[in-house]
């Protein structure tokens, strides 16, 4: 779980203007499909639910939101679930998502986070962008405590991470949270890498800048045999993430077969980190086949995930076509 202090925040944030993610004064450029989901429970104290607005406000105003960009819901919830939105879609204007954030009411009853994801999950599957496209599925949370009322919170949880939406949680607990909060997290999250736990409201105000940036850096979930079109300005990156054969007990090379239409791009892949860079990718092997650049990667059968970094070489627009395959490997 990451412990947020000094040192912490000026890793992430360091971090992400290393591999690209950030631009100036914090700003994110990611295209990703964002749910907000923001705890309104009664144990939240007025001031402090004032605070996490302002730094829901602080995280929004660092997105490009825009149709072809950032995407994002608001669910309030408490015991009842509100879904913050004034069209069938995601919000892409971020005037009127600021004014949303800042007129959230404080329900301030108990806490039925397991609605709340399901509400999300029902939510992203009518209305995320698809998954062809490449874009990130993100669901942040933010909560003071455990779930005390509703369904249950963990299998609406892997329903949101292993269902259909193929989604990423990250799960942020606020405040003195319990052993049994913080393991619910934990559950909800799915990898303790997707947990983060803040001291206090006021602490949240002061990190939203390294919350914002970590959830640009989420990968998209791609599908086999799909081709995905990504753009990205010089040196910045675009994360990926697949399945393995890993259920099947099979290894398997992937094939990432990337055409560049505008610029240049390169890639790194990894069977463990989820940001793959020049220093931590794979062995990997690079061929030229009928104008396309097709990079090779074994996955052996007890790997669970498939990374994969594209990133942009030339210093303007680096616009490419690709699509994986996976070959088994029968030995």
């Amino acid at each position: 779980m990451l412990l947020i202090n000094i040192l912490i925040i000026c890793l992430i944030v360091f971090s992400n203007y290393v591999h690209g993610e950030g631009e100036s004064e914090g700003k994110c450029d990611a295209v990703i499909d964002l749910s907000l989901i923001i705890d309104s429970s009664g144990s939240i104290s007025p001031d402090d639910f004032k605070k996490g607005k302002e730094a829901l406000i602080d995280i929004v105003s660092r997105l490009n939101v825009g149709v072809k960009k950032a995407g994002v819901a608001l669910i309030n919830y408490a015991s009842n679930v509100s879904l913050i939105a004034q069209n069938a879609v995601f919000e892409f204007n971020k005037a009127e998502l600021l004014k949303q954030i800042a007129e959230l009411p404080h329900i301030r009853t108990n806490t039925a986070t397991g609605d709340a994801l399901a509400l999300a999950g029902k939510y992203c599957g009518l209305r995320c962008r698809k998954l062809m496209e490449g874009i990130p599925r993100i669901f942040a949370i933010f909560t003071d405590g455990q779930s005390n009322e509703g369904r249950p919170v963990i299998p609406a949880a892997e329903e949101i991470r292993n269902g259909p939406i193929q989604g990423d949680i990250f799960a942020i607990g606020i405040g003195n949270i319990s052993k049994k909060g913080r393991d619910e997290l934990i559950g909800i999250a799915g990898d303790v890498a997707n947990v983060m736990h803040i001291d206090s409201y006021l602490d949240f105000t002061h990190v939203s800048n390294a919350i914002a940036m970590e959830m640009c850096a989420f990968p998209a979930f791609i599908l086999p045999d799909v081709k995905v079109q990504t753009q990205v300005t010089g040196n910045n990156t675009r994360y990926y993430k697949m399945q393995t054969l890993h259920k099947k007990a099979k290894s398997a090379f992937f094939e990432i077969e990337i055409d560049d239409i505008e610029g240049q791009s390169i890639v790194y892949t990894s069977t463990t980190t989820r940001k793959p860079t020049s220093y931590s990718s794979k062995s990997i092997s690079k061929r030229t086949a009928k104008g396309s650049n097709i990079y090779t990667t074994y996955v052996p059968a007890d790997a669970k995930n498939f990374y994969f970094t594209i990133k942009g070489v030339k210093s303007t627009i680096n616009k490419s076509d690709f699509i994986v395959h996976v070959q088994p490997v029968d030995f």
